[in-house]
């Protein structure tokens, strides 16, 4: 029994840790500084990730939130419940955030 249990962690463990690295690599694209203007003042988020799962810290408190996958460029904000879309170009690259449907952050290029 010991045998099969084992064995059934040596098959099932590499395709976890496969996933993991998978999804770390898919949200990859969406890291970055972002900016947006309001009455002249400039604010500015991060993203990054943090425990497998994209992480927003407003720069200006040092507040953060776990951004939640819903599908495609599509996550929920954690904690406050705002929609948060990625938005590409033409060429499919990430270039800005959609906030609650109003506030456009856009990608700062370092």
């Amino acid at each position: 029994m010991k045998y099969i249990l084992l064995l059934c962690l040596l098959i099932a463990g590499p395709r976890t840790i496969t996933n993991v690295n998978q999804q770390q690599n898919a949200l990859t694209i969406y890291l970055g500084k972002y900016q947006m203007t309001v009455r002249g003042q400039t604010g500015y988020i991060q993203i990054s990730i943090k425990d497998g799962e994209l992480l927003q810290t407003a720069l200006w408190s040092g507040e953060q939130h776990a951004l939640k996958h819903l599908t495609g460029d599509n996550f929920i904000m954690q904690g406050k419940d705002w929609s948060v879309k990625f938005m590409r170009d033409k060429k499919g690259t990430v270039v800005s955030v959609l906030v609650m449907g109003s506030d456009l952050w856009t990608k700062v290029n370092n």
